[in-house]
């Protein structure tokens, strides 16, 4: 007989993508799944096969992100993310009144949200991590921290972030939660969209990480891309969802391989009109999105990314080498990671020229090294099971409760 699972998950395309194929693999095997989530993220999960409950966010909508992050940013953003925490239980917690889900499957920046209602419901939950990991021997927190000064623990908007977290322990009956767990919480069980070897200190993360790699979507749903039938090699250009922006970098990368004999792929997002970039030479397909990232990866001989987890792990389901330019200290510490893997080569935005990119670029598809690195490493990611490791471990968790 089937269950019924409740998904909560932070509204980032990177955080709620690899979650569509989990919803459609259970919902294929008999269950039921009710996805909490803002309203511009209805069609996509729905689409996958999930009932809809809705909570508004706090957050603006688009939340596109800023060139840089200032200190005051910085310090308030453990209260942005309570505060979309607080939003989500205030909204979902109705749309379950009669209705206990018997698992909860939450985000890792839903981490206050998910322990709320998991204890709300008496439900076993399932954290979903679409992030480096973290555990007693690496923190996801303390890396982060270390990119940016130290903010002082009397900023005024710590001082709320510590009063609303103790009132929201006290509401929902939480002793144990501290200001770290948005980032480095752990729940019983932790579903890991990335490759062990890839996870900082991966070896010393316990039974209690599960370590799948990338849930890729059923690329039979998605629109066609079809790759040149020139036989010269292939690049893929994208900044991802949230730091795309960057008119000035796509301008740069059309100088950088405009006289170059491969042909080019650049999805700009939504922010940036290809019609505003200027010329744009016979052998690039520029567009704001690309029908299949997935398929040009696959097709391709070097991504440039700015260096989100998920988009990596998707490029090395492929053995895709990388050029990282990060936007953010975050995915900086995924580009760091990517160079000392020897997966591809880094280039931080301030050092981002036409003539840097096309040599990075050249370089690493030159490189056989890098490559054959790549292709161990796809191995790994493919035999982490993706979607249907991950239901299978939520099965496992259902059956152990005796739901």
């Amino acid at each position: 007989m089937g269950k019924h699972i409740a998904i909560l998950n932070a509204p980032f395309h990177g955080h709620i993508n690899p979650t569509l194929v989990v919803v459609a693999e259970l919902v294929r095997r008999g269950h039921r799944v009710t996805y909490i989530t803002t309203p511009d993220f209805t069609n996509k999960v729905s689409s996958a096969g999930a009932g809809v409950a809705h909570y508004t966010s706090t957050w603006p909508e688009g939340k596109e992100a800023p060139e840089k992050v200032s200190d005051d940013e910085m310090a308030g953003g453990p209260l942005k993310f309570l505060l979309e925490n607080e939003a989500a239980v205030a909204g979902a917690a109705p749309h379950f009144e009669n209705d206990v889900p018997d698992l909860l499957f939450y985000d890792a920046l839903m981490y206050f949200a998910g322990r709320a209602l998991a204890t709300k419901w008496g439900c076993p939950a399932i954290q979903s991590i679409p992030l480096f990991a973290s555990n007693e021997h690496y923190s996801l927190n303390q890396a982060l921290g270390a990119e940016f000064p130290t903010i002082t623990p009397e900023h005024p908007k710590l001082v709320e972030f510590g009063a609303r977290l103790g009132r929201f322990r006290e509401d929902h009956g939480l002793a144990g939660e501290s200001s770290s767990d948005i980032l480095d919480g752990i729940e019983e069980l932790n579903m890991v969209f990335m490759a062990r070897s890839y996870q900082p200190a991966g070896e010393t993360f316990d039974e209690r990480f599960v370590f799948v790699g990338p849930s890729l979507i059923d690329r039979s749903t998605e629109e066609h891309w079809e790759p040149p039938t020139n036989g010269k090699p292939t690049v893929l250009v994208t900044l991802g969802s949230v730091w795309n922006a960057r008119a000035d970098f796509y301008r740069t990368c059309i100088e950088a391989f405009g006289d170059l004999d491969w042909n080019v792929v650049i999805a700009t997002g939504p922010n940036v009109d290809p019609a505003d970039l200027g010329p744009i030479p016979a052998h690039f397909e520029v567009k704001q999105r690309i029908a299949s990232q997935l398929a040009v990866l696959e097709h391709g001989q070097v991504f440039v990314t700015h260096s989100g987890l998920g988009s990596t792990m998707e490029a090395m389901y492929y053995g895709t080498p990388l050029v990282a330019v990060p936007q953010a200290a975050e995915l900086d510490l995924v580009a760091r990671r990517t160079v000392e893997l020897g997966l591809g080569v880094r280039l931080a935005p301030e050092e981002v020229t036409a003539e840097s990119l096309r040599a990075a670029v050249l370089a690493v598809a030159a490189d056989e090294a890098t490559q054959e690195r790549a292709r161990v490493m796809q191995k790994e990611v493919v035999e982490g099971g993706g979607a249907i490791r991950v239901v299978d471990e939520i099965e496992a968790r259902l059956a152990r409760s005796g739901a």
